[in-house]
């Protein structure tokens, strides 16, 4: 259904060597929150239509779809800084089953964390976050399937 990407989560279910099992468990998350995160922040049907078509919001209520998402994964707090602690925990999984890929998004999170100011508006920071690592994910030769 809410089938769309939030970086890490598409990454998760993306990676080929990954169990199947793992690969369900963050597919339903990402339906079970995302439902709840588009009704939270009032994103319409078009937000996650933009979202599932691998496009950047338009809408202030699809960034903040995003927010919402990057809370429940633990990636950003509620005030809208980022969780280191909650996003390496996140990321475990990714360790446990591909170091390399793992190695690969940290190295991600660092340098966009690093390169995108904080903002008051909490929601188009996360988005901002979401564009440098899917940017930052290309130069480093990430697999396009991974980003899109």
């Amino acid at each position: 259904m809410l089938k769309f990407f939030v970086v890490v989560a598409i990454a998760l279910v993306s990676v080929n060597g990954f169990s199947k099992e793992l690969k369900q468990k963050f597919l339903d998350k990402i339906n079970q929150d995302g439902s709840a995160c588009a009704a939270e922040v009032g994103a319409s049907e078009d937000d996650i239509n933009e979202l599932k078509s691998h496009k950047f919001p338009s809408r202030h209520e699809g960034e903040c779809l995003i927010f919402c998402l990057h809370k429940r994964f633990n990636m950003m707090h509620d005030d809208g800084t980022i969780n280191t602690e909650g996003a390496i925990e996140t990321m475990k999984p990714l360790k446990e089953e591909d170091p390399e890929l793992y190695d690969k998004f940290m190295t991600i999170g660092r340098r966009c964390t690093e390169e995108v100011q904080t903002q008051e508006d909490k929601c188009k920071y996360a988005t901002e976050l979401v564009q440098c690592a899917v940017k930052k994910g290309r130069e480093i030769g990430l697999d396009e399937a991974l980003l899109e």
